[in-house]
């Protein structure tokens, strides 16, 4: 782990932040919100516990890694550092002050989000997704509580504690990796080497947990939705629900089966402009097909 930590010289991490109030938890520990003393500016602060599992301490790694590699992307939490403190490693990164879209359905009067934001929160984690898929890398866990939105609206898709490197050895892409609601067919069933395509997927869910406040089959256990999945017709916004062309698109998301990659154009913000109007998936991120 040492190789990936970045130490300002010899100054403890307490001497640099200063750790405020728990804002979440997650596998391995906890995010707080936290001050960096000297410029007093607001961070998010990861906290790990590296006393545990040597496959666990490999994905703290591997998340570590990406966070650095993923600096300057657009769309994505900004990462500012990582420091040893004893057994545990603070990851410091940009806090995002409202929350994650699922902390703002919750907030909602009905549990869901109004189409019109969700337009807006659609479009900039197609930004996102598109760098990451130029990498390429696979998000694997996306979902409403992966993606936080800043106190000026700034979109941010975050925890990539299970994402893979496509330049990786496919057996870290054949696992089962993910939150089941969410998975695409070809994680559930562990279809070797899945792709970036299921992301498309699990983007469509997302779309469909913001419209109807929560994704599909959220009344069944786990396992029972992941034998389900590969099995059953994909999901679709009812009729009445949505409008016409943000159910095309979440159509366009759930295809049974990936088809080829469509060619990224020039600009990764080209994602940006997703044509609600024919429904159809910026041309620079992976389509399914049926």
């Amino acid at each position: 782990m040492a190789q990936l930590v970045q130490q300002h010289g010899n100054v403890s991490v307490h001497q640099l932040y200063r750790r405020l109030e728990t804002v979440g938890k997650g596998a391995y520990g906890s995010v707080h919100k936290g001050i960096h003393i000297p410029t007093g500016s607001v961070v998010a602060l990861k906290i790990i516990n590296l006393d545990t599992a040597d496959d666990d301490v490999e994905d703290i790694q591997r998340e570590v890694a990406l966070l650095a590699q993923l600096r300057d992307a657009p769309n994505v939490t900004k990462y500012f550092g990582c420091y040893m403190d004893g057994p545990r490693v603070w990851i410091v990164m940009e806090f995002a002050q409202g929350g994650s879209v699922l902390s703002l359905m919750k907030a909602s009067r009905d549990g869901c989000i109004e189409e019109r934001y969700v337009s807006v929160i659609l479009r900039e984690v197609l930004v996102g997704l598109s760098y990451l898929h130029r990498v390429p890398v696979i998000h694997r866990d996306m979902k409403a509580a992966n993606v936080l939105v800043t106190s000026v609206g700034k979109v941010m898709i975050c925890d990539f504690g299970v994402s893979a490197l496509l330049a990786t050895t496919s057996s870290k892409r054949n696992t089962l990796t993910g939150t089941p609601y969410w998975m695409a067919p070809e994680v559930v069933q562990t279809v070797p080497a899945y792709d970036t395509k299921a992301d498309i997927w699990s983007l469509g869910i997302m779309v469909y947990e913001m419209i109807k406040g929560s994704p599909p089959h959220a009344n069944l256990d786990k396992f029972k939705v992941m034998d389900l999945i590969p099995r059953a017709k994909p999901p679709r916004i009812p009729e009445g629900e949505g409008s016409k062309d943000m159910r095309d698109f979440v159509a366009l998301c759930l295809k049974e089966l990936p088809s080829e990659v469509i060619h990224a154009p020039s600009s990764p913000r080209q994602a940006a402009y997703v044509h609600f109007s024919s429904a159809f998936l910026p041309t620079n991120l992976p389509r399914r097909s049926g």
